[in-house]
């Protein structure tokens, strides 16, 4: 069962690594919900575990969640339901899951080195294996899985990890996912896949707040206040 970090009061050093465990779990679920598909995801999906714990996350998150949300009847029509969605389409697909296509204000270049930066900057790159962009989701919610992993191990300065998880959330997918969300909306996707989009986007505010929170609290006590 996939606990909530939605609390408003975060004491700070008690409940920081608590924190760090459960957006863990809620990143790792979305990551998992909205990969690639294969066979093994497919049948996951169909499976009560996963439509437990994604009861317990719409209703903790206050997200609505429909009686029945169906998935297409084989793995071969999810997948191809899955591509149409997400990968292919013209000009583009329906609903790029990549921070680039939202960004108006910068080259598609640019948005994609400053992921780069981010990843080389605590120590982590792409596999060869991964196919995707640096910007697509999966890969910003793998590095937001790392930064708490880096947190757990303590040798990285909180407050740097702090910062950087701030700067990361603000400028990337706290700033497309609600685009992404409408886009999906109006081309009227299947329901579970707005339905996670929208999970992800309250789990990204809470992450943005309390990360602001636990930033105050640092400066705070480094000013002695």
């Amino acid at each position: 069962m996939i606990t909530t970090y939605a609390t408003r009061q975060v004491p700070q050093i008690i409940q920081v690594h608590k924190l760090a465990q459960v957006r863990h779990d809620v990143y790792s679920f979305c990551l998992q919900a909205m990969d690639k598909p294969t066979r093994a995801k497919y049948d996951w999906l169909n499976s009560k575990p996963f439509r437990a714990s994604l009861r317990s996350l719409c209703e903790q998150f206050g997200v609505s969640l429909p009686a029945m949300i169906t998935l297409p009847q084989d793995f071969a029509a999810y997948e191809c339901v899955y591509i149409a969605c997400f990968d292919v389409g013209l000009p583009t697909p329906p609903v790029p899951l990549l921070s680039s296509h939202y960004n108006k204000r910068e080259p598609v270049p640019a948005t994609i080195h400053e992921h780069v930066l981010f990843y080389k900057r605590f120590g982590t790159t792409l596999s060869e294996a991964n196919i995707e962009p640096a910007d697509h989701l999966s890969n910003e919610l793998a590095f937001l899985i790392w930064l708490d992993e880096l947190l757990h191990e303590g040798e990285i300065d909180p407050e740097s990890i702090h910062q950087a998880r701030l700067d990361f959330l603000s400028r990337h997918p706290h700033r497309w996912l609600p685009q992404a969300l409408h886009a999906a909306q109006e081309k009227e996707l299947p329901e579970l896949f707005i339905v996670l989009l929208r999970l992800m986007i309250y789990a990204v505010e809470e992450d943005v707040e309390l990360t602001q929170s636990l930033l105050s609290d640092l400066h705070e006590k480094d000013n002695g206040i």
